[in-house]
């Protein structure tokens, strides 16, 4: 997150626009859950976990159990992740 952050600032120092990583990476869904995914009465600071992701699609998931269902997450993840990185040059 510290680099996510030292990015974010760089882009703002330069004039420039960075937006976040997606909901479907471990960045994105961290920076939704402490910029307002979270309730901000009940807010509590939390590491990354699979239920701040969003779901999967029927055809990654379907009824699978969790031995199945991370796997799904955690590809899509770093397929998103890593064109989330190529979108910023």
């Amino acid at each position: 997150m510290g680099l996510l952050a030292g990015r974010i600032a760089a882009a703002e120092a330069l004039g420039r626009d960075l937006p976040p990583p997606t909901l479907t990476t471990s960045m994105g869904a961290l920076v939704n859950h402490i910029t307002g995914g979270a309730e901000a009465k009940t807010f509590q600071p939390m590491n990354v976990n699979f239920g701040l992701y969003p779901p999967l699609d029927d055809i990654r998931s379907g009824r699978r159990g969790r031995k199945d269902r991370y796997p799904a997450y955690t590809n899509r993840a770093k397929d998103d992740f890593r064109d989330w990185l190529a979108a910023q040059g």
